[in-house]
């Protein structure tokens, strides 16, 4: 053991870090010279120590990390501004001396608005990469990152950020489920009589805002279908879409085409099968919001979609009949699995490599469906289901802080019972039938609230 001395007579020094190599200690000392306030310094085995000193009208700093290469050392130093005095994060090399992170930031072409550091603990190999704390505020010491020509953000803003980007691709996977359980949610009013050919046209619209999302969603579908006789054939070619808002000012939006193939089949005189599958093509546009230095900043990715889907189904039509309504109990099976590619962002200061990520989605519902007429060909409708979801947790979400650390989160918790209920009405129009719904859901992984309109002729 050798002792590293103190500052011009100074009382006591501490050591607080060391080289790659252990050729430059760090660390703070007394300086008698200025009333023994601490002083950051700088050993080696040829200068002995020698005080870093403060910034301009300072009184006080100290050195807690050091790079590995020995040339870039951090601390703190504090600071006079006219009537502000504070702590601040400092960055010290022989090129430049001390400066605040703020400053050094700025040199390297960063925007930062104001100070908001407090000190910084540890750098990196090379001394690009700073950690620490922001100001001490309110006693809210929170742990920063700062890194050259990048920028500042704080760690729990970019978990923040992170974890709503992760959650707010689920909206992009989960738009591929509207197709089942929105537009085609009652295959019975496709069914035409044996060798008639159908035409429909229908679109839904909504919100989805259970828990913490906020979006919307919609659909347009074209359908054909012919019966056979023993069974009917329909093919549906949609277009889908949806947004989210994710917290820190991000947002998603996602759009995709789809193909839906079903065959209706009677089991018995009430009793129908509906047996499908589809695919569904999109893309997505994922704004990953925090930020940076504390001017709003965001890195941007465009992954693709990929999602199929099959249905099973039994509907006991007109199964009884109740004060003039009819009632047609009915049980729905499906499975959904839907792949978000891999992606890399671009833009901000911080961008992300998120790995590719697969969910998939098995849901039983059962519910009735109601008709009651109303005046001439109208009908009021009405709906009520139970729905559950299989899996109770999403796909891990993981990647990596470019040029920083890897991550990696648990998948989001699902809602896996709900309820669904709608109302509407159907009618002649345009020499075919036409239909609006109004459909609301308790909670789950299902839009809030949608509208679904529709019309269809038999030919």
């Amino acid at each position: 053991m050798i002792n590293l001395g103190v500052i011009n007579g100074g009382f006591s020094s501490i050591a607080y870090g060391v080289s790659a190599d252990g050729t430059v200690i760090v660390g703070t000392s007394d300086d008698g010279a200025f009333g023994n306030a601490n002083k950051a310094f700088r050993w080696t085995q040829a200068g002995g120590l020698q005080s870093l000193g403060v910034i301009d009208g300072g009184v006080e700093s100290a050195a807690y990390g050091i790079s590995g290469d020995g040339r870039v050392i951090v601390g703190y130093v504090f600071t006079v501004n006219g009537n502000v005095r504070d702590y601040r994060a400092m960055r010290w090399t022989e090129a430049t001396g001390m400066q605040t992170v703020e400053d050094w930031l700025r040199d390297s072409g960063v925007v930062v608005p104001e100070d908001i550091t407090y000190q910084a603990t540890a750098t990196n190999q090379d001394g690009s990469i700073v950690v620490g704390q922001l100001t001490n505020r309110n006693t809210n010491q929170r742990a920063f990152i700062a890194r050259g020509a990048s920028g500042l953000v704080a760690v729990d803003d970019l978990r923040t950020s992170l974890g709503a980007a992760a959650t707010g691709a689920n909206a992009a996977l989960s738009t591929a489920g509207t197709v089942f359980n929105g537009a085609n949610s009652r295959p019975l009013s496709r069914r035409v009589a044996a060798g008639q050919k159908a035409f429909w046209l229908v679109g839904d619209w909504g919100t989805d805002n259970h828990g913490t999302r906020d979006g919307d969603l919609g659909l347009a579908e074209a359908g054909l279908g012919y019966n056979f006789g023993p069974l009917q054939l329909n093919v549906s070619l949609g277009q889908s879409w949806a947004k989210q808002e994710l917290t820190l000012n991000g947002r998603v939006r996602s759009d995709g085409t789809y193909l839906l193939a079903e065959a209706l089949m009677p089991v018995s005189d009430s009793l129908w099968a509906t047996i499908g599958g589809y695919g569904y093509w999109g893309d997505s546009d994922i704004r990953r919001g925090y930020q940076n230095a504390g001017v709003q900043s965001s890195s941007v990715g465009t992954p693709d979609v990929d999602a199929w889907g099959l249905r099973a189904r039994l509907d006991w039509d007109n199964a009884y009949r109740v004060g003039g309504a009819d009632f047609s109990p009915y049980v729905d099976l499906s499975y959904t699995e839907a792949k978000l590619d891999a992606y890399t962002e671009t833009g901000g200061g911080f961008p992300a490599h998120f790995d590719a990520r697969t969910d998939a989605a098995t849901e039983l519902r059962v519910g009735v469906n109601a008709a009651r007429p109303l005046a001439g060909s109208v009908k009021l409708l009405g709906v009520l289901e139970a729905a559950h979801r299989f899996e109770g947790k999403g796909d891990r979400t993981s990647g990596v802080i470019v040029g920083l650390f890897d991550f990696d989160f648990a998948g989001t918790d699902y809602k896996q019972d709900w309820l669904r209920a709608g109302v509407g009405v159907e009618g002649t129009m345009g020499g075919g039938k036409g239909s609006l719904m109004l459909n609301a859901t308790t909670k789950g992984e299902a839009p809030s609230f949608w509208l679904s309109a529709g019309w269809q002729m038999a030919f």
